[in-house]
């Protein structure tokens, strides 16, 4: 009887892969849809559309961009989890809707481990620390001397309350055991306006695509970027660890997902594809001009990536008592 079992069991294990594998190799054959959680013409949708314009002429499917704004991401999300999970559903997600909200939302209608499967890597986008060319410090040294001299005195721009560039803000903070005030804006426009007056705020954690353009003007002032690795377009400038702050390390990431329980082969296949793009280039000076840096990866190294994120985050959204209201 446990023979019996064994052969049956391995025979539909084996019935299971040799049809997964089948699957693969008629795949795709038809239309595949991207799910962007942003409106048009942000980062996450220009990748999406870089990608899935040249996806298509390989393949000779479309490749159609559907923008489902809203909610923190959460609109676009919910219908990923809802999806067949058949390789034509892909979520092209941010650093908001994997790793942050998880830790700021407390009930969140998916969950990242149980209902994605990580794709690929797409993109990295660091992060600015700009000030107006009037603010004295010219350094984060210099930065973090006026902080501790004028506790609760100066102000710092961001994107939103639970943005990337908020949590720059709060990690700051903890870091270096200053004690300053954040003035949150709804988008990069405004948090940009705002800092080029120089009355409201007196500097920001922006992303490189709106602030790059007004710094190479002269018109903000770089006092420091966010990751660990010194920028390609700015590589002048040095990092936030290289100025003392040790251990800051956070940018603006987007990756590729597909729901839980894709097939394998299909995700291998999707990997395949997705990182034979993001190599070319044509497609990586495109995307380089918008102020992100290309970081293709496999399945696996994007998984143990988001695990690593999401525990940084949510390490600053409880210290720092960061709640939505």
């Amino acid at each position: 009887m446990q023979m019996r079992q064994y052969v049956k069991w391995v025979g539909a294990a084996v019935c299971a892969m040799s049809s997964s594998g089948a699957y693969a190799q008629g795949y795709p054959d038809k239309p595949i849809r991207m799910l962007v959680p942003f409106a048009p013409g942000g980062n996450t949708d220009i990748l999406a559309r870089a990608v899935g314009l040249r996806m298509s002429d390989n393949w000779g499917k479309p490749v159609v961009v559907d923008n489902r704004p809203g909610g923190s991401g959460l609109i676009a999300a919910e219908i990923v989890v809802a999806a067949t999970p058949d390789g034509y559903t892909v979520f092209v997600a941010s650093t908001g809707e994997v790793a942050v909200n998880p830790s700021l939302f407390k009930k969140l209608p998916y969950s990242v481990e149980k209902d994605f499967a990580p794709v690929s890597l797409g993109t990295i986008s660091p992060i600015l620390i700009v000030a107006h060319p009037s603010f004295a410090p010219k350094t984060i040294g210099e930065l973090v001397a006026l902080a501790k001299a004028k506790p609760k005195t100066l102000s710092y721009a961001s994107v939103g309350v639970g943005s990337p560039m908020h949590l720059s803000g709060e990690l700051f903070k903890m870091l270096t055991g200053t004690d300053i005030v954040h003035v949150p804006y709804k988008g990069g426009g405004p948090a940009t306006i705002a800092l080029l007056g120089g009355q409201e705020v007196q500097f920001g954690f922006v992303g490189m695509g709106p602030a790059i353009p007004y710094v190479k003007a002269g018109r903000l002032k770089a006092l420091a970027i966010s990751t660990a690795k010194r920028a390609t377009l700015l590589p002048e400038l040095p990092t936030m660890q290289e100025q003392g702050v040790k251990g800051f390390d956070t940018s603006i990431w987007f990756a590729f997902f597909v729901p839980a329980k894709t097939p394998r082969s299909v995700i291998a296949k999707l990997n395949a594809e997705i990182v034979r793009v993001l190599k070319m280039k044509e497609v990586n000076d495109y995307l380089l001009g918008t102020g992100v840096e290309v970081t293709p990866s496999t399945p696996a190294e994007l998984s143990h990536f988001v695990k690593s994120e999401e525990a940084k985050y949510r390490k600053i959204i409880q210290v720092a008592g960061v709640k939505l209201d």
